[in-house]
């Protein structure tokens, strides 16, 4: 998002509240507890209320996003586990990657794109088109995770799947046993942004049906903001919607954006932003 977006959502987002379940906080963060090795850290005082997981494995643990970077992370995560950590983004929007530089250890998602923004010594520098604000920074990327690839975080399996739609680099980790896909901004309560600079409707649609078809064991989907806590059944909404979409079989709400037009177009538990 744009410095103008960020600023009409303080104005118009919703008060923050509460995070459900919350076991700790640290007065900006709040953690809560999903399953005994999985925890939402939440950002309920951030105006787009960013929701960051970890992944806890006997061996070591995965933080997926970094969040907004107002506060940094990395205390309230160590908190969370002793075990060693790797971050890595669901996408290289602003609000995912903003503590990024104060981990050691990071994945990034290997695309053409990603490489082509990384130096030789491994210094990801993102382009404006992809962090949407002028003031993030890069971070020093330690290691490599291919679409497909599965991680293993010692008695527990992650696999990595490029999800393109809300942005070209955007990713899911899915954790087939739990039956848990964790999926950015690809699928959240409130409103999904398919009309950012890299959006792609068609994209979108295609992403959701490849989680929908390759990974049946998919029952729980958990967002990057605001209500992050969906179900297959939320999954199946969006396809159908984005199908709508990109057949023409619906027309959006002409809604006014940022001094653009764009389409709004309402689902179950969340409306989608698109171009018109």
């Amino acid at each position: 998002m744009t410095l103008a977006s960020a600023l009409l959502g303080m104005l118009l987002a919703p008060a923050p509240s509460p995070a459900q379940g919350v076991v700790a906080t640290d007065g900006y963060f709040d953690v809560a507890r999903i399953d005994p090795n999985t925890y939402a850290i939440n950002e309920p005082q951030y105006w787009q209320r960013n929701i960051l997981y970890v992944l806890k494995g006997e061996q070591r643990s995965i933080l997926f996003d970094t969040g907004s970077g107002t506060r940094n992370v990395a205390f309230v995560a160590d908190k969370v586990t002793k075990k060693p950590m790797t971050v890595v983004a669901s996408h290289m929007h602003y609000d995912h990657i903003g503590s990024h530089a104060s981990f050691k250890s990071v994945a990034m998602i290997d695309l053409p794109e990603t490489r082509e923004a990384t130096t030789a010594e491994g210094w990801y520098a993102p382009p404006l088109s992809k962090r949407l604000w002028p003031f993030t920074g890069g971070f020093a990327v330690t290691e490599w995770w291919k679409p497909g690839d599965v991680i293993d975080i010692g008695d527990r399996r992650i696999e990595v799947v490029h999800i393109p739609g809300h942005s070209t680099d955007s990713i899911a980790l899915i954790d087939r046993e739990s039956g848990y896909a964790f999926v950015g901004d690809h699928l959240h309560g409130g409103t999904l942004y398919a009309n950012l600079p890299g959006s792609d409707v068609a994209a979108y649609l295609a992403s959701t049906r490849k989680l929908l078809n390759d990974y049946p064991e998919i029952r729980t989907v958990f967002g990057a903001h605001y209500e992050g806590r969906m179900t297959r059944d939320s999954l199946v909404a969006l396809e159908k919607s984005l199908a709508a979409i990109v057949e023409r079989r619906i027309s959006g709400e002409r809604v006014w954006w940022l001094g653009w037009t764009a389409a709004r177009y309402p689902g179950e538990g969340f409306t989608i932003l698109a171009a018109p």
